[in-house]
């Protein structure tokens, strides 16, 4: 009697493939998952960089000319801020009297460049003029996200910062500006910035600078 050979045949039950596509599923979407916030991170870090470098440049050319500057928010013999620059005066804590004499009251031969607690101000400006050593008025204002530079010799107020800059805040702190004050010019630049761009990946990114001349 013949009889015909059998053959077992395995294979995976519907429970195994449910099991193992969902397996397979899970891997994939963390895959993806860590790929897109690799690029966003990458994105991120990008426009950070390229704006960074592009208000770095523009500090860069403002304290190089504010160097040789004079007359910085007011004019010849003025002891308050010119309207250009929107100031708010404060009271720095610092007088030269007591700093150089600490026997003298602080009410000692009061003098216009002093306030009447016998400190020198600070003044906090929205925006900054004065004159170079070349003798032009120079004015730098924040408008719509840009850095302007204005000066009056007819060319009108230009940009400073890329058009991938969005400069949201400014700062100029002034102490020691005042003609006759005996002091040399020190000033503080502080500016928020965040990337001009509606990726919202980078869209709310800020990054603040600030330097002191």
């Amino acid at each position: 009697m013949n009889t015909k050979p059998t053959h077992s045949r395995s294979g995976f039950t519907l429970i195994e493939l449910l099991i193992t596509i969902g397996l397979f599923t899970i891997i994939v979407a963390i895959a993806v998952g860590g790929f897109t916030n690799a690029l966003r991170t990458q994105r991120q870090v990008s426009s950070l960089i390229a704006t960074q470098s592009n208000v770095s440049l523009a500090l860069e050319q403002i304290t190089r000319e504010m160097r040789t500057g004079y007359l910085f928010c007011h004019d010849v013999d003025g002891t308050t801020p010119s309207p250009v620059c929107g100031c708010t005066v404060s009271d720095s804590g610092y007088n030269p009297l007591t700093a150089a004499n600490p026997s003298l009251s602080a009410g000692l031969t009061p003098s216009p460049l002093i306030s009447a607690t016998g400190d020198y101000p600070t003044w906090t400006c929205n925006a900054l003029d004065y004159y170079t050593a070349g003798g032009v008025h120079v004015t730098y204002s924040l408008n719509n996200g840009s850095l302007l530079r204005d000066q009056n010799d007819g060319t009108g107020a230009q940009s400073i910062t890329g058009s991938n800059v969005n400069v949201q805040t400014m700062k100029f702190m002034l102490f020691g500006n005042i003609e006759g004050d005996n002091w040399t010019p020190r000033i503080t630049i502080a500016l928020g910035v965040s990337p001009s761009s509606t990726d919202p990946a980078t869209m709310n990114d800020f990054v603040t600078l600030q330097t002191t001349v």
